[in-house]
C-alpha cells in the first residue's frame, strides 16, 4: 500500500465540510493490507501568548463541545500562530442577560486579543437562550462585519446550540472564518504582520488575488458581508440551467462558479447538492480557485455510463477536482454530494478516491482505488429527498431519527444536521448498537476517531478491529494493542489480528513480539488445514424485514416483533471442527434478551456438532418474542465458538444480523 495521508475532505466549494478534517493531515507509512494506516503524532501546538495561557481558548461550561474540544483548541492555536488572532470559544448556560450583552462582557473581561498581533475573536454559544454570537475586535471589522457575523451565527451556529453537533458546527465556522480572514488580508482589508504575509498559506491567497483571469477584480467586487446565496431572479436563471447535453451543464456550472452564484435553489444541482448548498456558506476564494483549476485543465474529457457522467482531464492542473453529473428527468445535474463525499485530498493537495462505493467510480480511476465504505446514498424509491425528510420529521422514535441522520449525511452530506439527528437517536436509545455503530462508522470515515471510540466501546465484543483502527488513527497505539489482544483472546488464530499485532509491535519497537507473531502467521498460512480460516455464519436475507406492529400465531403462540431469516453455519477451514456453542442475544433500542445456546438449531450430518472441511448446514426460522418488547428494530448477535477436532485451541467469532422495519413511501 503506498504511503498516503489521513483522509481530508476538500474545502473548496463547501468550506464547512472541510473543517471536519482541519489540521488532520498526517503522513502514513506502508502497512499490511488488513491494517489501517497509522497516524503520526499531532503537530505541536503553536506558542500561546501570555494572555491566552492564562485563559483557555476553549471554555465549555455548558458541555456542548465534547469530543471536539482538543480539535477546536488546535484550531484556535493555529489562528494565533498563522494569523495573529486570539480566538476564544465559550459556551455558557447563563440566562440573566442577552447573548449580545454576554458576548460584550466576556470580550472585555477576558481582554480577548489584547496581546495578539492582529486582534481578537469570540464565539459564544448559550443553549438556555438557544443563541450564538460571533464578537470581533475593531481591528478585524474590515474583514468580519457585524452583518456577516450575525448571519453566520444565526445560520451556521444557532441551529446546533442545543444538540451534540455544536462542536462540529463551531469547527465549520472557524474554518470558514480562517479562509475569510486570509482573503481579506490578501485584498488589503486588514493588515497582517510581515512574517505572516510570507507564510505559504497567505501567499497562495495573494497569488490568486494578484494573478490573472481577473481574480482581484472578481474578489474585490464582492462585499465581505455579501449574501452570496440570494435567489437568482427568473430572467437570469437560464444562465445556470441544466441541459440535456452533459457538456452544456458543465459550462453552466462553470458560469455559476465564476459568478459566485450560490443560490441553493438552482435546478442545475441535484436535490442533495441543493440541500448541501443551503446549509453551508459559499466561499468566494474557493469558488474562484476551483473555476480556474478546471479552466486550466481543459480540454475536459467526458465519461458517461448510463445516467452518470464524469467530466475529468487527461492533463489536470494541480488540485483539479472532476465534475460529477447525474441525469434526472433527461437533464444533467451537478452532483456535489458524491464529489465531496468520496474525493479527499492528500498533503500535497492532490485528490484521491477515498470510497469506491460510488456510482461514479467508473470515471474516477485516475484518482486511485478506494476501499468500499457504506456511504452510498439511501435509495429514495422515486420520492423527493425533502419529502422523505419532512415525513420522517413527523415521527419521534429512534428509527425515524436514525434514517433522518442517514439521509442528511449520505444523500446531502450535511454533517452538522446529520450529527444532530444521530444524537437524537442516541438519546432515544442510548445502548442501541445499530445507532452507536453507525455513528462510529461515519465518524471514522471522516477522520474523527475521538467520536468513534466511545460509541464502539459501548458495544464492545465483535468490534475489536474497528476499535483498534480508531485508537491507531487517534495516535494511541497502546489502545489499539488492548483491542487486538481482546481479538486474540477470542480467536488466537485470527490472521487479521495477528497481522495487526505484528504491525503495532513493529511501530512500538517490540522486535521480539513482531518476530514471534510473524512466525505464527507463517505457520498458519503454510498449514494445509488452515486453522486460521474460521467458522462463519451467513444470513439470508442480509437485512431481514422486522415487523414491530403486527403479530403472528406460531404453533399456537402469539409472536410479537417478528422477522424471518435463515442462518448458514459453515466451516471454511480444511479440517474437521466441533461446534462448542452458538450463544445468541437480541439487542436494539429496548431491553436486551439472552436467548441461550442455539447450536442444536442445525442438524449436523456427521453428528456430534461436527462439521467437516468446508461443510455447511442451514436452517430457516420465524424469529420473534412472546411479549411486546418495544423494540423498533432488533439486532441478533451470534457468538460462535469451536475447536478443531483433536485440538485444545478454542476459537470464537461474533457476528450479527440487523432486522429493520419497512418504511413506506411518504404520502
Amino acid at each position: 500500500m503506498p504511503g498516503r495521508t489521513v483522509f481530508l475532505l476538500a474545502l473548496l466549494v463547501i468550506v464547512a465540510a472541510g473543517a471536519w478534517h482541519f489540521q488532520r493531515t498526517t503522513v502514513t507509512e506502508a502497512a499490511p493490507s488488513s491494517v489501517a494506516p497509522a497516524s503520526q503524532p499531532q503537530p505541536a501546538r503553536a506558542p500561546a501568548s501570555e494572555a491566552q495561557s492564562e485563559q483557555s481558548s476553549i471554555q465549555d461550561e455548558a458541555a456542548l463541545l465534547a469530543p471536539f474540544v482538543p480539535r477546536l483548541s488546535r484550531m484556535a492555536d493555529a489562528f494565533l500562530a498563522d494569523l495573529g488572532i486570539d480566538v476564544r470559544v465559550i459556551t455558557t448556560d447563563q440566562a440573566a442577560t442577552s447573548i449580545e450583552v454576554q458576548a460584550n462582557e466576556i470580550f472585555e473581561q477576558q481582554q480577548i486579543g489584547r496581546d495578539a498581533a492582529v486582534g481578537g475573536l469570540l464565539i459564544i454559544l448559550n443553549p438556555r437562550l438557544s443563541s450564538a454570537r460571533i464578537e470581533v475586535g475593531y481591528t478585524l471589522e474590515g474583514a468580519l462585519t457585524d452583518m456577516h457575523m450575525g448571519r453566520i451565527a444565526r445560520d451556521q451556529l444557532a441551529p446546533y446550540v442545543s444538540y451534540g453537533a455544536a462542536g462540529m458546527a463551531v469547527m465549520d465556522v472557524l474554518h470558514y472564518l480562517r479562509d475569510h480572514v486570509y482573503l481579506s488580508a490578501a485584498l488589503g482589508r486588514i493588515s497582517l504582520p510581515e512574517d505572516m504575509r510570507t507564510a505559504k498559506a497567505y501567499l497562495e491567497y495573494e497569488r490568486y488575488v494578484s494573478g490573472g483571469a481577473g481574480a482581484r477584480t472578481a474578489l474585490s467586487n464582492v462585499p465581505m458581508d455579501a449574501d452570496l446565496k440570494i435567489t437568482i431572479p427568473p430572467e437570469l436563471r437560464a444562465r445556470y440551467a441544466p441541459s440535456g447535453d452533459v457538456k452544456e451543464s458543465v459550462e453552466a456550472f462553470l458560469r455559476a462558479t465564476a459568478d459566485f452564484a450560490g443560490d441553493p435553489t438552482l435546478e442545475l444541482f441535484t436535490a442533495g447538492s441543493r440541500l448541501m448548498r443551503e446549509h453551508y456558506p459559499l466561499a468566494p476564494f474557493e469558488e474562484l480557485r476551483r473555476f480556474e483549476r478546471i479552466e486550466a485543465s481543459k480540454p475536459l474529457r467526458y465519461i458517461v455510463e448510463g445516467d452518470y457522467a464524469v467530466a475529468t482531464s487527461e492533463r489536470p492542473a494541480h488540485g483539479f477536482v472532476p465534475v460529477l453529473l447525474h441525469r434526472e428527468q433527461g437533464l444533467w445535474r451537478i452532483d456535489q454530494v458524491e464529489t465531496w463525499k468520496n474525493l479527499f485530498f492528500d498533503e500535497d493537495g492532490n485528490y484521491f478516491l477515498r470510497n469506491s462505493n460510488t456510482p461514479y467510480a467508473f470515471g474516477l480511476k485516475q484518482f486511485g482505488s478506494g476501499r468500499s465504505f457504506d456511504m452510498a446514498a439511501v435509495p429514495l424509491r422515486d420520492v423527493p429527498l425533502q419529502r422523505w425528510l419532512d415525513a420522517l420529521d413527523r415521527d419521534d422514535d429512534v428509527m425515524a431519527a436514525f434514517w433522518r441522520a442517514e439521509l442528511w449525511l449520505r444523500n446531502a452530506f450535511v454533517f452538522p444536521q446529520a450529527l444532530t439527528e444521530y444524537e437524537k437517536a442516541r438519546r432515544l436509545a442510548p445502548r442501541d448498537p445499530l445507532v452507536l455503530e453507525t455513528i462510529a462508522e461515519r465518524a471514522s470515515y471522516l477522520g474523527f476517531p475521538e467520536l468513534a471510540i466511545p460509541a464502539l466501546e459501548s458495544i464492545g465484543r465483535g468490534l475489536e478491529f474497528s476499535l483498534a483502527e480508531a485508537y491507531n488513527e487517534a495516535g494511541d497505539r497502546a489502545g489499539a494493542v488492548r483491542w487486538i489482544d481482546k481479538a486474540l483472546e477470542e480467536n488466537p488464530y485470527d490472521l487479521r489480528a495477528l497481522e495487526w499485532r505484528k504491525y503495532l509491535a513493529d511501530k512500538m519497537g517490540n522486535g521480539e513480539l513482531a518476530r514471534r507473531t510473524q512466525e505464527l502467521i507463517a505457520s498458519l498460512t503454510r498449514s494445509q488445514e488452515r486453522p486460521d480460516w474460521p467458522v462463519m455464519l451467513w444470513f439470508h436475507p442480509n437485512t431481514p424485514r422486522y415487523e414491530p406492529d403486527t403479530t403472528l400465531q406460531v404453533d399456537g403462540v402469539k409472536v410479537f416483533d417478528h422477522s424471518k431469516f435463515g442462518v448458514t453455519l459453515q466451516n471454511t477451514s480444511q479440517r474437521e471442527v466441533e461446534i462448542e456453542s452458538v450463544m445468541l442475544t437480541s439487542v436494539g433500542n429496548a431491553a436486551p434478551s439472552g436467548l441461550g445456546d442455539i447450536k442444536n438449531y442445525w442438524r449436523y450430518p456427521k453428528g456430534g456438532h461436527r462439521l467437516g472441511p468446508r461443510e455447511h448446514v442451514h436452517f430457516e426460522k420465524q424469529w420473534g418474542f412472546t411479549v411486546d418488547t418495544g423494540h423498533r428494530h432488533v439486532r441478533y448477535v451470534f457468538r460462535t465458538c469451536w475447536r478443531g477436532v483433536g485440538s485444545e485451541m478454542r476459537q470464537c467469532r461474533t457476528q450479527w444480523v440487523d432486522t429493520l422495519p419497512y418504511i413506506p413511501n411518504p404520502k
